[in-house]
């Protein structure tokens, strides 16, 4: 090792031994289980010196991957990998048709300290990966790319979401080709999980993404899901994906079916809380507008009476739930808030951001500040015919959030 790390410091600027030196790194450190940051360093300036030769470039993604493989990544100074993992971007746009570095590049991105503390850019990476979706030859790599989409997707804005066009109506079309065969052979393996993960988070605040999902067929094939499986974890992420549909206005109404409706309210009396909560969260969103309704033979007053039945059957909303509930924003909740008319639709709107906002009182309590969401906390604590519940919930956010911000940071002006 330090006869290749010498070479890499004397040669940097010869292509010829920096491709031998890479190399044999390469085989020295294939099972290596101790961090070597100053060689990984050598690694970057082999990378960035050369980067219109290709074998320099396959070595050394090679090299990059064996040196950050399992935990040796932790042990990594950040801005480090953040250059080498912009350098291997680099080197794909250099080189796009070479296979072998592509998958080095996907493999270094199922690092999961890469993708949670690195910088780099999360727009370019999402496109590389999706298009690694729609490839078919490897299922492992498939399965990787999914697993990968799943994370980037929720670290993308939604205006980043809606610019990857091309890509998100390929990546939601393969995606759901992949959970209707999983479905079709019956096979709820780790696969079908990582898929229904990915969907549900590009859909999250993507209007577009939920329109793609549902011009392929994506609701038939999700019915067909929840008549296949009866797994807590496969209800969650499927009720998840449709709370973001429901969420859209103008695809809300296409959810108002007997098959859809039957199921959601099978679902709502589950006794997992998660699959419960979501299937209320559908609910909430579909009957806030009566409109679609009136147009069917469903009895949306009997659906919210059961909404509100079993809201009051909940425990506490500072119970744990298996599956984390996030929100990027509130805005969604906010016409939901303001329906007096129906206060088993405010209900679980506060329910909600009660639990998020007793989760994590530093991003929830901000968040109510910029979106201007605690006058209308407050309409619903002052209203005179609100139902008592719900203002008890309004008061107890609001409690919740001046105890923050009296703790741990000067109150806002509100």
């Amino acid at each position: 090792m330090n006869q290749i790390s010498e070479a890499l410091s004397q040669y940097r600027n010869r292509s010829c031994f920096m491709k031998e030196a890479l190399y044999r790194l390469f085989t020295e450190t294939f099972s290596m289980q101790v961090t070597m940051p100053a060689i990984l360093k050598l690694v970057a300036v082999g990378m960035r010196n050369h980067p219109l030769d290709l074998p320099v470039q396959f070595t050394a993604s090679a090299c990059a991957l064996n040196l950050t493989r399992q935990g040796l990544a932790r042990g990594m100074p950040v801005r480090l990998l953040s250059e080498v993992i912009c350098l291997l971007f680099k080197a794909l746009k250099n080189f796009p048709h070479c296979q072998q570095l592509q998958k080095n590049c996907l493999l270094s991105l199922t690092n999961s300290r890469i993708l949670v503390d690195v910088p780099f850019d999360r727009f370019d990476a999402a496109k590389f990966v999706m298009r690694w979706i729609c490839k078919r030859e490897n299922p492992k790599m498939q399965t990787m790319a999914v697993s990968v989409t799943s994370i980037l997707a929720l670290q993308l804005s939604p205006e980043q979401t809606a610019q990857l066009k091309e890509e998100l109506f390929m990546a939601i079309k393969e995606l759901l080709a992949i959970v209707k065969q999983k479905t079709t052979e019956n096979l709820d393996d780790v696969t079908l999980l990582f898929t229904l993960k990915a969907l549900w988070n590009l859909t999250d605040e993507s209007p577009a993404a939920c329109k793609h999902f549902m011009e392929n067929q994506g609701l038939t094939i999700f019915i067909q899901v929840l008549e296949t499986f009866s797994g807590s974890a496969i209800q969650s992420r499927v009720l998840g994906l449709l709370n973001n549909v429901a969420e859209v206005r103008e695809l809300s109404s296409k959810l108002v079916t007997k098959d859809v409706v039957k199921h959601i309210c099978a679902l709502l009396r589950s006794e997992t809380i998660e699959v419960s909560y979501f299937a209320a969260g559908i609910i909430a969103h579909l009957t806030s507008d009566k409109q679609p309704w009136m147009s069917c033979d469903l009895q949306r007053s009997a659906v919210l009476q059961d909404l509100y039945a079993t809201i009051q059957n909940w425990p506490s909303s500072s119970c744990k739930m298996t599956a984390l509930v996030t929100y990027r924003s509130f805005k969604a909740f906010f016409p939901l808030l303001g329906n007096f008319s129906q206060p088993e639709v405010q209900l679980w709107a506060l329910w909600a951001m009660y639990h998020v906002c007793s989760k994590n009182p530093s991003k929830y309590c901000k968040m109510l500040v910029e979106e201007e969401g605690l006058q209308l906390l407050c309409d619903i604590q002052e209203h005179n015919e609100a139902d008592p519940q719900a203002q008890q919930f309004a008061a107890s956010i609001l409690d919740d959030f001046r105890m923050h911000f009296m703790n741990y940071q000067k109150l806002p002006l509100c």
